[in-house]
């Protein structure tokens, strides 16, 4: 029990190296793919040599499979519900998949609204879904001015029902109707307002708000077109000629789109992440790190009493374990948890771990059946290789690409080479 559980401690202990690295350090793109590359490396190898290999040997492919589909299907099943309850933000890919689909489920009704504004139709739906959550619904009376000519331009205006009149020296220029937008002008010339805005009838809009325009801007060409478009098209019906039109258009069209940045999509917002986080609680971050740790803490404990440590699924536990810590630790920072709330909640995971150790090293010792240690370790070799699939490795390529290859090869020949070595 006590050497177990002191296994247990060291594997996990990793976990608040990384942490406490996480509160005061955010490691480039390149060093945290290397280092989840290389966990996998390591972790695949152990569960080739260390828990598939030794169980087959004992019991046989089948009980090997009913184990690892059990492992599984528990691993995926217990992790999804944990990160519903607010567990997503102890990992980076669980974070983005989080916040994509709570940012979907937001929009979903503004989207429904906001399908027949002419600047957003040809838009993809990617974008339109991160435009979405920007928009501030607004109600308007008749006679109310929207906007004032010589006023500096602070948003855009999106139409959904009602109309409105454009006046320029007390004429009234054009009237705008539901699926037109107004107000871009300002915002893409930074001069004053050219003309006055009032309601000719009850209105709702939709209000773009100037700081998130121009982060719109920078990502959305298609938003870009579809504004200028507009722009000319009104200009050449109001108040500039057909090819002042024209030359503004293509002034405006080359000046936004010298700016694009399409990977919008994957920066998470940390004001958005604060607000989701505050409606979750600390315990599903510690159920959700101990589900991940539970399968790998339990196989060292039920191989503790053997004369040999494996020093090599040790080692795959202890660096497979930095990267998910380090990235956990960033994103409680990002959604406002204190540095000493961080701290104390990974090390708690790590005597956590230990603990875990010691109970499958207990159950080992008092188990009377010959296929429950081979079953066992089945079931923890699958839950282990469903947390490989479904976090490590794919976040590993994201942030590295293919040289992750690599990385994730030495992890493996290392790990290798520890376990028949030593």
């Amino acid at each position: 029990m006590p050497t177990a559980f002191l296994q247990g401690v060291l594997g996990a202990s990793s976990l608040a190296l990384g942490a406490s690295l996480g509160v005061f350090w955010q490691p480039s793109r390149a060093i945290s793919a290397t280092i989840m590359a290389f966990g996998s490396g390591t972790l695949i190898s152990a569960i080739a040599f260390e828990i598939t290999e030794t169980a087959y040997a004992q019991s046989g492919f089948w009980p090997l499979l009913i184990g690892f589909i059990l492992g599984g299907t528990l691993f995926t099943v217990l992790t999804n519900y944990v990160d519903e309850q607010g567990g997503f933000l102890r990992k980076q890919s669980s974070r983005r998949r989080y916040l994509f689909e709570h940012r979907k489920e937001g929009a979903s009704e503004v989207l429904k609204r906001i399908a027949h504004i002419e600047v957003l139709q040809n838009l993809p739906p990617d974008e339109t879904q991160a435009i979405a959550p920007l928009l501030k619904p607004i109600y308007v009376e008749e006679g109310e001015v929207l906007c004032e000519e010589g006023d500096l331009g602070d948003a855009l205006y999106l139409i959904v029902e009602g109309e409105a009149e454009v006046v320029k020296d007390q004429r009234v220029m054009t009237t705008l109707g539901p699926g037109e937008a107004f107000g871009e002008m300002a915002l893409l010339t930074g001069e004053p307002r050219s003309a006055t805005v009032i309601a000719r009838t009850a209105m709702e809009l939709y209000k773009l708000k100037q700081d998130h325009f121009d982060n719109v801007l920078t990502w959305s060409p298609r938003m870009a077109w579809a504004l200028s478009r507009a722009l000319a098209r009104r200009l050449r019906h109001t108040t500039e000629t057909r090819v002042m039109a024209e030359r503004n258009l293509d002034h405006w069209r080359k000046q936004m789109l010298e700016s694009v940045e399409m990977d919008l999509l994957l920066t998470e917002n940390p004001s958005m992440l604060k607000g989701l986080a505050s409606r979750t609680a600390p315990l599903a971050i510690l159920v959700g790190t101990l589900i991940d740790n539970i399968p790998e803490s339990a196989v060292i404990g039920m191989n503790a009493s053997s004369e040999t440590l494996s020093w090599s699924f040790l080692l795959a536990v202890f660096i497979s374990n930095f990267p998910e810590a380090l990235s956990s630790a960033t994103g409680m920072k990002q959604a406002g948890s204190k540095p000493i709330q961080i701290m104390a909640l990974w090390i708690g995971i790590v005597i956590l771990s230990g603990f875990c150790a010691s109970i499958g090293s207990l159950l080992a010792a008092n188990s009377s059946s010959e296929l429950f240690i081979p079953i066992a370790q089945a079931m923890s070799g699958g839950a282990i290789l469903s947390m490989l699939a479904s976090t490590m490795m794919p976040e590993a390529y994201e942030l590295g690409g293919g040289s992750v290859a690599f990385s994730t090869i030495l992890g493996f020949l290392t790990s290798f080479f520890i376990s028949t070595n030593l």
